[in-house]
């Protein structure tokens, strides 16, 4: 990554002022730009890291009480006891989850204004760097639900989560961190653990993504070739960020990556992640054919995942054997995250 000097050629700003020139959404070119470089966003103390944040709409929400009741009136929310995050996967952000405008006709629909219509849900979204270890998200993730309980204008009877990708994956960490004290810094009481009554996995590499086992591959392979050219290219790729690496084996806890040659193409032995065995869960995942059991839906999945993966099928053991299964046929991966058949489902399990 080049430094994060805002007249360099090829540097984060100048990708973030090409991608927005190109598509005229600024936000939408900052995430990407973190996805790909974000722990060295961070690292750097850049301001175009993405600091961790909950949010309605464009409203950033503070975190203690009075400022929160305030913001939530502001925002015209109707405050209840039953609370929902929705968590984005990789170089995205929260505009990931609205419905295309040819199917609502103008108005802003996502999974979260149909669980608020059908059952009643205040739904709120994350904004993360995705460039970092998914297990320091999912540390993060996890003391900023506990602040949220806290701080939120009424007893908060339930918390559902609803990760897409990459953000199922934070989710899964947080829950883990939540019930797990790690250190006087991090040490959460656990109160917003026992209120989680509901997970919703859309899309998520649990065992691993296939692109990134692809890509880490090329990187080895160009950085092996003779030629200035492709080592160049080869270096270029294996400068990924923290987070698109951990993706490879679906990696959510520090003892995942700590330690562990990054590069490495064998599956370390995983570590168990502590699970809320009293929430239920729903498993969401696609498949680019119509059939699903077509060998190609099995090999390539919704295009980024495979079935298997986001069913948490692995050589260990299943990681969701009590978990409700859906399966979308000729959906792709990021459709998953708005698409009313994917809607009527939630709604319908909920």
């Amino acid at each position: 990554m080049q430094d994060d000097d805002p007249t360099a050629a090829t540097g984060p700003r100048a990708i973030v002022r090409l991608l927005t020139a190109a598509t005229g959404r600024s936000d939408d070119a900052v995430a990407i730009v973190n996805g790909l470089f974000g722990d060295g966003l961070e690292e750097r103390e850049s301001n175009l890291a993405i600091p961790m944040t909950l949010r309605i709409g464009d409203t950033v929400l503070p975190l203690e009480r009075g400022a929160l009741a305030a913001a939530l009136d502001t925002a015209s929310i109707s405050v209840g006891p039953r609370i929902c995050i929705l968590v984005h996967g990789l170089m995205s952000n929260e505009s990931i989850w609205r419905f295309p405008k040819r199917v609502t006709g103008g108005d802003t629909v996502t999974y979260g204004t149909r669980l608020s219509d059908d059952h009643g849900v205040t739904t709120l979204s994350l904004r993360y760097n995705t460039g970092r270890h998914i297990s320091v998200n999912g540390r993060e993730l996890a003391l900023l639900l506990d602040r949220l309980i806290r701080a939120w204008p009424e007893r908060v009877r339930e918390l559902d989560l609803i990760g897409h990708s990459m953000g199922g994956l934070v989710v899964r960490s947080a829950c883990h961190y939540g019930r797990r004290p790690f250190g006087r810094r991090w040490t959460i009481r656990r109160r917003w653990t026992s209120k989680v009554h509901r997970v919703v996995l859309i899309a998520v590499p649990n065992t691993g993504a296939g692109l990134e086992a692809l890509v880490n591959s090329a990187s080895a392979s160009l950085a092996s070739i003779p030629g200035p050219a492709t080592r160049l290219l080869g270096r270029g790729l294996d400068r990924r960020s923290a987070g698109i690496k951990d993706l490879r084996f679906g990696s959510i806890l520090d003892e995942d990556w700590a330690d562990v040659d990054p590069s490495a193409s064998d599956r370390p032995h995983p570590h168990r992640p502590l699970v809320l065995r009293r929430a239920r869960c729903l498993v969401v995942a696609g498949t680019i054919t119509t059939d699903p059991e077509h060998p190609i839906a099995r090999t390539l999945g919704d295009a980024l995942v495979t079935h298997a993966s986001a069913a948490g099928l692995a050589e260990e053991g299943e990681l969701f054997a009590d978990a409700t299964t859906r399966v979308f046929p000729k959906i792709g991966h990021n459709g998953l995250a708005h698409h009313p058949d994917v809607a009527d489902a939630i709604t319908a399990w909920w």
